[in-house]
């Protein structure tokens, strides 16, 4: 299965299953003992926390459809946690992940059917047009961005490398993008493997 075929798989498989799946999650854990209840309901905050917290320090895994499930799956558990907060005694829980919980499903209904079209181009976006191979292990990955939310578009080029001792990751070494770039997405990459810092379209 190709990237965007995956993709596509992916994004739908979570949206339109999100509704279904997370109150059929939440009631599971709520039916656990209430020792495990608990560690359930951290192991479910947990996933997000780690998938937010390694997107933002440039960590990844180096297959696609990994970091596509890895949404996937933090994007459910946070949903099941939410649903799950209107059991909670906590009040403020209950008054705030409660409503957010039955919007996200709602969203999450809206996007996968009728706001599909516009689902489509957002996750489009996300999957490489161009991948490459650099020298000591980095490689080149990049990706068009704007096609849904603006009338010019561009490219973002992402160069990473591989962790050492973690092969299953990879760590951002350089994260730019272009706007209407002249060049081909293999002469940027090629450009920023020589002048990753420039901050400008390599000429």
């Amino acid at each position: 299965m190709s990237a965007h075929s995956s993709a596509f798989a992916i994004a739908f498989t979570a949206l339109l299953g999100a509704p279904v799946a997370a109150p059929v999650m939440a009631r599971l854990a709520m039916r656990l003992p209430k020792a495990l209840q608990t560690r359930t309901y951290l192991a479910l905050a947990g996933l997000p926390v780690a998938v937010v917290a390694m997107s933002w320090g440039g960590l990844s895994s180096p297959t696609y459809q990994v970091n596509a499930v890895a949404v996937l799956a933090a994007f459910w558990a946070f949903l099941a946690l939410a649903v799950s907060a209107f059991r909670f005694e906590s009040r403020w829980l209950r008054y705030t992940l409660g409503p957010l919980s039955i919007l996200l499903l709602a969203l999450s209904l809206f996007a996968g059917t009728l706001g599909g079209l516009g689902t489509v181009f957002i996750v489009g976006d996300t999957v490489p047009v161009f991948t490459a191979e650099q020298g000591q292990g980095r490689h080149c990955e990049v990706t068009s961005y704007g096609n849904a939310t603006t009338d010019f578009g561009g490219h973002r080029v992402v160069i990473t490398a591989p962790v050492p001792l973690l092969p299953f990751l990879e760590r951002t070494v350089t994260d730019q993008s272009f706007e209407k770039p002249q060049q081909t997405p293999a002469e940027l990459c090629q450009g920023l493997a020589t002048s990753p810092n420039t901050g400008k379209a390599p000429t």
